[in-house]
C-alpha cells in the first residue's frame, strides 16, 4: 500500500511541461524527499481565466510550477514505483483538497488562490513510459545507461553516443513524443535486429540498454534491470535523405550498388517473414565504405503516408483504427516494394544519364498503379543485375 511521506526538506525536479494553445497544463515532475524519489504528472483538468490562456509560453508554465512548489506532496498517498498522475479539478466539497505549505498560501498565483475549492484524483499514468523488464534468457550483450555520453540527438528518438570511446547510435524507449506502444515496437526492432545479426546491408545491433527502473522509489528496493533502448553501430556517412537534398550528381556505378544492396536488405527482411513499412530515404544510411545499410527496421514503429503504395492507402482508409503492421503479409510486402521503386526514382535523378535510366526503368515496374503488373522484389534485383552487367562489365 502506497506509504504517507514523513515530513521532510524535499525538492521537486521539473520536467517536461505542456498545455493546450495555453489551457489545460499538465506537468511532470520527479519529488523528492529524504532519499527518495516520485515520479508525478500533475494534470489541471479545468478550462484556466483567458487571462492565463492569452501569457506567452513561459509565463503560463511558471505559474503552475509556482503553485506545485507550494504544494505540500509529502501529504498526498503517492503511488510507488511508477508515475502517479495527479488530476485536479475545481469543486464545491472540501475532500481531497490540496495542502498548501506554510508561507505560500498567502502568495499571489491563481492556482494557489484557487487551492481550497480544488479537488484531487490519484491514479497511475497510464501514458507513462513503460521500461520493459530485461530478459536475460535472450544473452544479448548489455551497456549500462550510465556509461553513456551522450554527443547530439539527430532524431526524435535517436542520438549519438560515446562508449569505450567508440560513436554509437543509441535508440531510446524514452522520447519527448513517447505514445503507448513505442515500447512493443522497440521491442519488435530488437527482435528483428537480433534475427538479422551479420546480415549485409542492415543497420546492426552492439547491445542493449540497461539501468535500474527509473521510477525506483526507495534505492533500498530490490526492482529487476529494465530496458531504456538499445545501442546501434554508428554510420557516419549520412542518410540517402541528406544525398538527395545535395544539388550534384553521382557516380552511377556506385548508385547502382546502392540500389543493389538495398534491394537485397529489404529481400533479407521478407525471407524471414518480416517487413519494412517505412522504406524511405531518411531510412537508408552509410557507413565509412559508402554501403547502403537499411535502418529502422521494427516493421510496426509507423509508416509515412507518401511512401506507402496506393493499396495500402485505400486499406487504412477503410478504418482509421488498423495499423499498416497488421494488414495482410502480402499487402505489407507490396508496400515495401513500391516504396523501393519510389527510391530508385527518387535516385535516378541524382545520376548519370546512363544509370538513370537503368533506375528509373526498374522503378517504373515496380510502382505501376495496378498491383498484378508490377515486378516482384526479385525481379527487380535480377533485372538490376543484369543491366548492371550489362552497362558497367
Amino acid at each position: 500500500m502506497p506509504k504517507k511521506s514523513p515530513p521532510s526538506s524535499s525538492e521537486l525536479e521539473f520536467k517536461s511541461y505542456h498545455d493546450y494553445n495555453g489551457d489545460r497544463p499538465v506537468q511532470t515532475l520527479i519529488f523528492h524527499n529524504n532519499g527518495s524519489s516520485w515520479w508525478i504528472k500533475v494534470v489541471v483538468d479545468w478550462s484556466l481565466p483567458q487571462v492565463i490562456v492569452d501569457l506567452g509560453y513561459l509565463q503560463r508554465r511558471s505559474i503552475p510550477r509556482r503553485f506545485l512548489e507550494a504544494v505540500d506532496f509529502g501529504q498526498l498517498r503517492l503511488l510507488e514505483d511508477t508515475v502517479t498522475m495527479i488530476t485536479l479539478n475545481l469543486t464545491k466539497q472540501s475532500q481531497n483538497s490540496i495542502t498548501i505549505r506554510d508561507g505560500y498560501q498567502t502568495s499571489a498565483n491563481y492556482f494557489i488562490s484557487a487551492a481550497g475549492q480544488m479537488c484531487y484524483e490519484i491514479t497511475e499514468d497510464p501514458k507513462r513510459v513503460t521500461y520493459p523488464t530485461l530478459d536475460r534468457n535472450k544473452c544479448l550483450p548489455t551497456v549500462e545507461a550510465s556509461s553513456l555520453q551522450n554527443i547530439e540527438a539527430i532524431a526524435p528518438r535517436v542520438s549519438t553516443v560515446i562508449f569505450k570511446q567508440q560513436k554509437f547510435a543509441f535508440k531510446t524507449i524514452d522520447h519527448p513524443i513517447y505514445e503507448p506502444g513505442d515500447t512493443d515496437h522497440i521491442l519488435d526492432e530488437i527482435d528483428a535486429l537480433t534475427q538479422l545479426h551479420g546480415q549485409p546491408n542492415i543497420g546492426q545491433l552492439v547491445g542493449l540498454v540497461v539501468s535500474d527502473n527509473p521510477y525506483k522509489t526507495y534505492q533500498s528496493t530490490d526492482l529487476p534491470v529494465v530496458v531504456r533502448g538499445f545501442l546501434l553501430e554508428y554510420y557516419p556517412k549520412g542518410s540517402l535523405e541528406q544525398i538527395i537534398a545535395e544539388d550534384k550528381l553521382r557516380n552511377g556505378s556506385l548508385l547502382i550498388q546502392w540500389a543493389l544492396q538495398i534491394v537485397r536488405a529489404l529481400e533479407s527482411l521478407h525471407k524471414r517473414g518480416r517487413s519494412h513499412l517505412d522504406i524511405k530515404p531518411s531510412n537508408i544510411v552509410f557507413d565509412d565504405s559508402e554501403d547502403a545499410i537499411l535502418i529502422d527496421i521494427s516493421g510496426t514503429g509507423g509508416y509515412t503516408l507518401e511512401w506507402i503504395s496506393p493499396e495500402m492507402h485505400i486499406y487504412l482508409q477503410q478504418d482509421g483504427e488498423i495499423a499498416a503492421a497488421n494488414a495482410p503479409f502480402g499487402m505489407r510486402i507490396a508496400t515495401d516494394c513500391w516504396a523501393y521503386g519510389r527510391v530508385l526514382s527518387t535516385i535516378a535523378e541524382k545520376s548519370d544519364i546512363r544509370a538513370s535510366e537503368m533506375l528509373q526503368s526498374v522503378a517504373n515496374d515496380l510502382t505501376v498503379a495496378g498491383l498484378e503488373a508490377r515486378i516482384s522484389l526479385r525481379d527487380a534485383l535480377t533485372k538490376l543485375e543484369e543491366k548492371n552487367d550489362e552497362r558497367w562489365p
